[in-house]
């Protein structure tokens, strides 16, 4: 998935003035110590790119949705976005405002624990004791589905989702 970022204009001209201010003051610390004129620039531009608060997301456009449908969007990622009123969780649909069109996504599996068996969403806690309790109530001494998680279970610090299969169809990646 490739989506471009689009931002708020004004916010972004003061995130460049403030980048450019910041850039010319630690240019003139290095130039200070005599060090090389390639590195002072480099490191100054990563710097002032680094203490410089980004600008503010106004939203998104799509260049692309990927190869498939399916997508894992982090915690932190749909949080944000939620909170700039770019995404919205409604049920089992996450849908994310962008252009040219709003995406539609199906979310398969929010974050947290759950069975590999059964496809219960388990209760989470800090170590995984909720998790180890239902595998042994409800499977035990069954072999997990999954050869490669032995223990039955997955902990997805994700939302599983699955794009619109006919906005996949128009947005999907080629070549």
């Amino acid at each position: 998935m490739l989506l471009k970022r689009i931002y708020d204009e004004v916010d972004l001209e003061r995130y460049k003035k403030a980048r450019a201010e910041k850039f010319e003051e630690w240019r003139a610390k290095f130039t200070a110590i005599d060090t090389p004129d390639g590195l002072i620039a480099a490191f100054a531009k990563q710097v002032s790119e680094t203490l410089t608060p980004l600008p503010l997301l106004a939203g998104l456009e799509v260049n692309h949705t990927g190869v498939s449908a399916e997508q894992h969007f982090s915690t932190p990622l749909i949080t944000e976005l939620v909170k700039l009123n770019i995404a919205q969780l409604d049920g089992d649909e996450l849908i994310i405002r962008a252009a040219p069109e709003d995406l539609h996504y199906t979310i398969k599996r929010t974050p947290g624990r759950w069975c590999l068996h059964c496809g219960e969403k388990l209760s989470d806690d800090a170590n995984g004791e909720m998790a180890r309790l239902h595998i042994a109530m409800k499977h035990n001494g069954v072999a997990s589905p999954d050869p490669e998680t032995p223990a039955g279970y997955v902990w997805l610090t994700y939302f599983d989702c699955t794009l619109d299969a006919e906005q996949h169809a128009r947005f999907a990646k080629v070549g």
